[in-house]
């Protein structure tokens, strides 16, 4: 809440060793990484030639050829087999003897591991062949074959494959073969030819497998310890089953379609908000009625902040007669313009007779503070931490609470200054102040009242310390309720549509919610009905979902971040933001305001309070220590928060110890380093609500 351009420190040294720390794991998994990389491999390719001899034993030739790059110690691969099957005859080798291949039974069948020499050949091909026993089920009707000719525990993808099955089939009962491969989408060719079933297929991603199933006609007089046999009908159940994979297939492939058409809906659908509810609309400044104007100002228009005449004056266009010059064209008078009675625009008419003896103020409109910040630096009319300090910096501006230096004894001495930083004192007048006849507090909004009513319950005597405040606002959930409680009263008041029209934000949160549950809906019934090891599309579905439900969720949890692309200014809205935006500029705009700057320090006072509603306090404050005389300086009412801004002289001075070497420029980059925070307030369902009582 301090006056600051950061959030709330965090522990310095804290997050120094979590950074360290950090820092030097992501180095070990670079390092790791960079050796891994060091060494790779690749499956170029595989081939796999099956005989079924009469008896149904199924003679197996596998072959995978290796790419290296780098050293390796060994190659391994497993052969498994499910109960009623076996495996036996296992013999391999590798091409050129360029391993030492041996053979190692495990529970599960058998695993070969070839020894590589040093260094480790760029090529190599594993050849291995078996005989398989109860891969064949002989039912009543039918003999079936079932094998996976390329398993899925590969960690690399296989970029090519070439298959052939044999079958003991007469040529002319050839038409009564029948096969398929699971998942389909991976074959690319397959033909039948003289009872051989030739099939190739194209890349096999990792951890992927791939197989075959063959129904032929029924083996005769089948032997039990060759072959597993079924006494019922296999053919009706084979059908029905690859029929219905078949029908899935076809589904996933039309889901397939309908997602990428609903993808890409889901990112033509905020094109369409923003045409219909983001753009901004063509405003007639002319035609637009004036906004209230504070009582004895007039209104500089800031639409051409930048570029005002060279003899412009603020402070001779204050007359009881005077008309405002429409400054929206400021660089071009019109061809019928004469000053009055034909003199200079810097002279004065004879008759001229000042309101006041303040300078023009330049604030567009006369709204509070913190309805500026909530506008303009808010979300929705929620106002940052920069609102609730300018709004205990308004009523000090206006006479409800006053600030000071803190006096010697009052000084903490555990407090430690930051660079630039100096703690003063608030102090709350006696109660008298506010029981004429209603008067004072009668001015006051509820959400100003709250303010005085925070400050008096942490004041002991009347006054806090500003920094003993920050502490006890930092600390403890009571202050956060308050401050919650607080920003919901500054929102009701704002009345924030009035300004901007969310109706776009409203209906992109609702779309986002419903296509992040949609997502999480669709993923979950595409995973369920079709498993990615057997619908290989299932998987790329399932990106593309993810990637919908995460855009959904970004666009639902961080909203306020699309504000201004779906949402947009009303007509008052938008003139309001461009005539508070040109006023950040030009309090900003050092050479401005050396050109057109205020004559009375009550009006610096009143800039420096929206100065912190629209966060350039800073920047504000830099330039008054450059401008404003340190005489006329000592007169403002925010003199004690100011006063590091000055020009060099004692009080950079004082707060140097003797072996410290400060410098007034480097006071000057550094002072009030905590002028703002730039925290956001989300509202929540406390309900918590600041009662004020002042004792009559």
């Amino acid at each position: 809440m301090e006056l600051s351009d950061a959030s709330f420190e965090a522990a310095r040294g804290a997050t120094f060793n979590s950074a360290l720390l950090k820092a030097f794991v992501l180095l070990l998994l670079a390092l790791c990484l960079a050796t891994s990389a060091s060494a790779k491999y690749s499956l170029e390719g595989a081939e796999t030639n099956i005989t079924v001899n009469a008896s149904g034993i199924a003679h197996v030739e596998e072959s995978v050829s290796y790419a290296f790059d780098g050293k390796y110690i060994d190659i391994h691969k497993e052969l498994k087999v499910l109960p009623g099957e076996s495996i036996q005859n296992v013999e391999g080798n590798c091409s050129d003897n360029a391993c030492k291949l041996r053979v190692e039974p495990i529970p599960e069948g058998y695993r070969l591991i070839g020894e590589l020499p040093d260094p480790t050949p760029e090529k190599l091909t594993l050849f291995v062949s078996y005989d398989f026993y109860g891969a064949v089920k002989v039912h009543r009707d039918v003999s079936e074959f079932s094998f996976k000719l390329w398993g899925g525990g590969w960690e690399k993808p296989l970029k090519s494959f070439k298959g052939n099955v044999t079958l003991p089939v007469k040529n002319e009962n050839e038409s009564e073969i029948r096969y398929w491969t699971h998942p389909v989408a991976y074959t690319q060719e397959v033909n039948i030819e003289n009872s051989s079933i030739n099939l190739r297929a194209g890349e096999i991603p990792s951890t992927q497998w791939y197989e075959i199933r063959v129904v032929f006609p029924k083996i005769e007089s089948p032997n039990p310890g060759l072959v597993q046999i079924d006494d019922a009908d296999g053919l009706e159940k084979i059908l029905a089953t690859e029929s219905e994979y078949q029908r899935k297939d076809l589904l996933l492939k039309s889901f397939h379609s309908m997602t990428i058409l609903i993808a890409l809906f889901i990112l033509a659908f905020p094109f369409l908000i923003y045409y219909i509810y983001g753009r901004e609309p063509k405003i007639d400044y002319e035609v637009m009625p004036e906004m209230g104007i504070p009582v004895n100002f007039k209104s500089v228009d800031f639409k051409s902040i930048d570029s005002k005449p060279a003899d412009f004056k603020s402070a001779d266009f204050k007359s009881v007669d005077f008309k405002p010059v429409d400054f929206k064209s400021i660089d071009s008078k019109p061809a019928d313009f004469k000053p009055v009675d034909s003199k200079p625009i810097d002279s004065k008419p004879a008759d001229f007779k000042p309101v006041d003896s303040k300078p023009i103020d330049s604030k567009p409109i006369d709204s509070k503070p913190v309805v500026v910040n909530a506008i303009m630096k808010g979300r929705m009319g929620i106002p940052t931490i920069d609102g609730f300090t300018a709004t205990v910096m308004d009523l000090a501006n206006r006479g409800y609470i006053s600030l000071r230096d803190l006096k010697p004894e009052e000084k903490d001495s555990s407090f430690i200054p930051e660079a630039g930083s100096r703690d003063f004192m608030v102090e709350l007048p006696n109660n008298e102040v506010y029981l004429e006849a209603e008067g004072s507090l009668s001015e006051l909004e509820d959400f100003e009242k709250d303010v005085l009513c925070l400050l008096s319950a942490h004041a002991s005597d009347r006054k806090v310390s500003w920094k003993k405040l920050e502490k006890k606002l930092e600390s403890g959930t009571d202050s956060y309720q308050f401050l919650i409680a607080w920003s919901k009263k500054v929102q009701a008041y704002t009345e924030f549509n009035k300004f901007f029209q969310s109706t776009g934000i409203m209906y992109i949160y609702r779309f986002a919610r419903a296509i992040l549950l949609a997502a999480i809906v669709y993923y979950i019934a595409i995973s369920r009905y079709f498993p990615s090891d057997e619908f290989p599309l299932a998987s790329k579905i399932n990106v593309l979902t993810a990637l919908i439900g995460i855009l959904g969720f970004v666009m639902a949890r961080h909203s306020n971040i699309f504000m201004a692309v779906f949402g947009r200014w009303t007509p008052e809205g938008s003139l309001y933001y461009k005539r508070w935006d040109n006023f950040r500029k030009y309090i900003t705009d050092l050479p401005a305001l050396k050109v057109h700057s205020p004559e009375s320090i009550e009006i610096w006072d009143s800039y420096l309070v929206y100065a912190i509603s629209l966060g350039v306090a800073k920047e504000f404050l830099q330039n008054i220590s450059l401008i404003v005389p340190s005489e006329q300086l000592k007169k403002s009412r925010f003199y004690p928060v100011i006063y590091n801004y000055s020009q060099p002289g004692d009080y950079y001075q004082s707060d140097c110890d003797s072996e410290v070497t400060c410098s007034s420029s480097l006071r000057k980059q550094q002072g009030l380093r905590r002028i703002q925070k730039r925290h956001r307030w989300q509202l929540s369902r406390a309900r918590t609500h600041c009662r004020i009582k002042y004792s009559r």
